[in-house]
């Protein structure tokens, strides 16, 4: 047995002494024998739930990680979508002219999805990412309007400043 330099025999020793008193014990050898149901019991009622709660399945988690998710024609789809509906929360008013210029900029970005979707991948690519840029301007623009401005923080900014009309020298005080 390869020993750890870092442990010493004794308390290597002792280790092998508890498992062996460990495994003598009936409960132990039990659980040990019934880990793999018990944990294939535990995977299993994990992926009802996740697909239950529309997780998707045990890779759900991973799908953040997946670029198409951002960058794909339904991606992106999804995202207008989203910040259509949000459009419609913040600006109830049908006739806000602020409303009415991001539907039409939703429209316009629609248009380009379209008309990219027959373009050869590498095109298709660099114009989703243009829409992906313009998607997040507008999804900026739209938190700005929601979240109140932090005055405080601009004033603050300021306060190290020194006036323009302020004298650095102070021999003129004669």
């Amino acid at each position: 047995m390869a020993l750890n330099p870092f442990v010493s025999k004794a308390v290597a020793n002792k280790a092998v002494s508890l498992a062996q008193q460990a495994m003598q014990n009936e409960a132990v050898r039990k659980q040990i024998k019934d880990a793999p149901e018990t944990v294939s019991r535990w995977a299993k009622s994990l992926q009802q739930s996740h697909a239950a709660s529309g997780g998707g399945g045990a890779l759900a988690g991973l799908a953040r990680l997946d670029p198409t998710a951002r960058y794909s024609e339904p991606a992106l789809e999804r995202r207008l979508d989203a910040l259509s509906e949000n459009m419609a929360l913040v600006f109830p008013d049908a006739d806000d002219p602020t409303r009415q210029s991001s539907r039409k900029a939703i429209h316009e970005l629609r248009r380009a999805l379209i008309i990219a979707s027959p373009l050869p991948l590498i095109h298709r690519k660099k114009v989703y990412f243009r829409i992906d840029g313009e998607v997040r301007a507008l999804e900026q623009a739209l938190i700005d309007a929601v979240l109140p401005s932090n005055d405080n923080d601009n004033d603050n900014d300021n306060d190290n400043e020194v006036p323009a009309d302020a004298s650095t020298n102070d021999t003129d005080d004669r």
